[in-house]
């Protein structure tokens, strides 16, 4: 039997810092480490492998000086650019629901943009 891989969804506080850094479906990779297809679903406030969202907080770790979102999310007076790397890290993600199956649809059309993420996501906070 295989297992099922850990995940977790990404603090939505901070994607909206994190756009900045998107660019063009093809720069997401190279910006970021992931897909276009996990940035949509972390967008939309969906779980994405553990890995994944790891592999995207050690990006966003090193280019964190460059966000001034996160400047002022996580100040630290003393550090050298001004943030509170710890507290960036812990807030960063969140342990999925183990029996959370990850809707990746919109009336039986998957999620292909940006746009339609914040849709769903909008969907799923006035649902909720």
């Amino acid at each position: 039997m295989q297992r099922r891989p850990e995940m977790c969804i990404v603090n939505l506080e901070l994607v909206e810092d994190l756009e900045s850094l998107v660019g063009s479906q093809a720069e997401v990779m190279q910006r970021l480490g992931i897909s276009w297809n996990s940035w949509i679903k972390i967008v939309a406030g969906l779980p994405v492998r553990k890995s994944v969202g790891q592999r995207l907080r050690d990006r966003i770790l090193a280019q964190a000086a460059a966000l001034e979102g996160l400047k002022s999310k996580f100040p630290c007076p003393q550090a050298a650019d001004g943030i509170n790397r710890a507290a960036l890290e812990n807030a960063f993600m969140f342990p999925a629901a183990r029996d959370a199956a990850a809707p990746t649809t919109i009336g039986g059309h998957g999620l292909r943009s940006v746009r339609q993420a914040r849709s769903f996501r909008a969907c799923d906070e006035a649902l909720g």
